[in-house]
């Protein structure tokens, strides 16, 4: 059996502070390089990339609008202030609660009456927090894809409804649909600046601009909206686009 020289007190104790030294000192550098990380990003990285930026519908569609705009939308002030600020213009909705067991209800509602392309029909109440990320998908995802690929601004959304009391698919069971809190839209078509109209019923499967517009748009929706759902999902949205900000992580 070997022998263990026994270390002197004041040496282990040396030690020890050695040690304890050493692990401040490697967690000051760590904290040091995350500071240091983020100023860095904060001059080189665009605020749309940056999550704890404040939320702003000039900004491009970036890695963190979906969630920025989840986290402004959960707020009533910030909401409305972000709208306004954009010049956005809104009437308030008053809250109610309705269908049996107050399966739907409005709250925190309102509708856009300028400031974006004009939704028909008109009257489509929104909670603060689908209005939101409408008027950015429409702004910074719709509006530069017409651009690019058909050449000309949209000036209205056809619509199927926002707010709907009933569950999903109309069924008599299962889950409530989001549009029973007025936190969801079907986008059925695009009106074009020359009086033409882009719809996902007859246009989705178009493989020239019309087609590639609509795919833009989907998969732009898919970067700012909680659920965006399509053709490409099933037969029930073969003709529109659902959005909501309160479903699932779910793009198809």
């Amino acid at each position: 059996m070997a022998y263990r020289v026994p270390r002197h007190p004041r040496i282990e104790h040396h030690a020890r502070r050695q040690t304890r030294l050493a692990r401040l000192t490697g967690l000051a550098l760590l904290w040091l390089l995350v500071l240091v990380m983020a100023f860095v990003a904060q001059r080189v990285i665009p605020d749309q990339h940056l999550p704890w930026k404040p939320l702003s519908i000039i900004d491009p569609v970036g890695m963190a609008t979906r969630l920025k705009a989840a986290r402004a939308g959960a707020d009533p002030r910030q909401c409305r202030a972000i709208l306004a600020q954009a010049g956005v213009s809104f009437a308030e909705v008053p809250d109610r609660v309705e269908g049996e067991g107050g399966l739907c209800h409005i709250r925190d509602a309102l509708r856009v009456e300028s400031g974006m392309a004009k939704l028909s029909p008109a009257d489509a109440p929104l909670a603060c927090k689908e209005a939101l990320a409408l008027i950015l998908w429409e702004r910074q995802v719709v509006q530069p894809a017409a651009d690019e690929l058909l050449g000309r601004s949209v000036v209205g959304l056809d619509h199927y409804g926002s707010y709907a009391c009933r569950r999903m698919y109309g069924k008599a069971e299962g889950p409530v649909s989001e549009h029973a809190s007025a936190a969801a839209i079907d986008i059925a078509a695009f009106r074009l600046a020359d009086g033409q109209t882009v719809s996902v019923a007859s246009d989705w499967t178009d493989p020239g601009p019309r087609g590639q517009f609509l795919r833009r748009v989907r998969d732009g929706a898919c970067r700012v909206f909680q659920t965006t759902l399509g053709p490409d999902y099933n037969a029930e949205h073969r003709d529109h686009f659902h959005l909501d900000m309160s479903g699932g992580n779910l793009c198809a």
